[in-house]
């Protein structure tokens, strides 16, 4: 009986395939959620006689189309990566020791690219409902400005840079905690591959709770990236937009991202392991979801 070999590439099993991962994990996450916001931004009026259109306006559209998305780009790249599909994410489990800091920038790589280019093909597809919305405003006719909320966040204008900066960095100090506390197996492991849709829950929690005063980016890269695409085709305008907002929606997740990891390893992370709950036997987890790469 002739056994057969499975041809390996050692470059496809190394990091670069991680960013592969990455790449394709973060496309799909913004392919999916810049799309559904731009369902809720730029078909406003297709009801009977102009009313607004039905359903698509409602705040439950973009925290559930958000949390599909990202369960979505986890089942991705889950085994590959584990499917940070976040800076935030990356960075808070190189801080806690989880993933070698080599593969930081890697990663962060992947994921801005990913974005970008799902911002740019979400452009094209959109081509004619971003051209409406530009004919029929009266202000300015640059496209950051009439849509840049399609591809981008910003804060409400009663929210001051302070409350914004806190609402980031609370968003995903909670999201990176949570994270987290979801693939521990020494908790309550989620069973059954289940990870990537209790963690697009939480991402359905975190846009009711604290979604409204900035958009909830709580990714670096997923703000990033397409506001890159979007300086592209607006001559820069979209960094310039909100007295320049957009290092907030990079700063305070990564700050807080790296805050949650810790307050959950001190914490809960710590009375787990005093009470000596390791994986073994009933409490082993079967079906894993979410596998960091080994630190080398």
């Amino acid at each position: 009986m002739s056994s057969q070999s499975v041809a390996r590439s050692p470059l496809l099993a190394g990091t670069y395939g991680e960013m592969i991962g990455e790449f394709f994990g973060t496309m799909v996450l913004v392919l999916f959620g810049d799309g559904v916001v731009a369902s809720f931004a730029l078909f406003t009026k297709l009801g009977t006689n102009g009313a607004a259109t039905p359903f698509a306006n409602e705040w439950i559209v973009i925290i559930l189309g958000w949390g599909l998305a990202v369960m979505l780009g986890i089942y991705v790249a889950g085994a590959i990566s584990g499917a940070h599909i976040n800076p935030a994410v990356t960075l808070a489990l190189a801080v806690r020791g989880k993933l070698a800091w080599n593969k930081v920038l890697a990663y962060w790589l992947a994921q801005v690219l990913g974005a970008f280019v799902a911002a740019a093909i979400l452009y094209f597809v959109y081509q004619g409902a971003i051209q409406n919305a530009i004919n029929l405003t009266t202000g300015s006719k640059n496209v950051a400005d009439v849509v840049g909320g399609v591809f981008y966040t910003s804060p409400k204008p009663f929210v001051e840079g302070f409350g914004a900066f806190m609402d980031e960095f609370v968003g995903t100090a909670l999201l990176v905690g949570l994270i987290f506390a979801i693939v521990d197996g020494r908790n309550q492991p989620v069973q059954a591959n289940l990870n990537p849709l209790i963690i697009g829950f939480l991402i359905v929690a975190i846009g009711a709770s604290f979604g409204l005063n900035t958009g909830y980016a709580i990714n670096p890269a997923r703000d990033f990236g397409p506001r890159l695409w979007m300086a592209l085709v607006s001559g820069g305008e979209s960094f310039a937009v909100n007295n320049v907002y957009f290092w907030i929606p990079i700063v305070a997740p990564l700050a807080g991202g790296v805050v949650g990891a810790y307050i959950y390893d001190f914490t809960i992370g710590k009375v787990l392991e005093a009470k000596m709950l390791m994986k073994s036997g009933t409490a082993e987890t079967h079906g894993e979801a979410v596998r960091e790469p080994a630190v080398d």
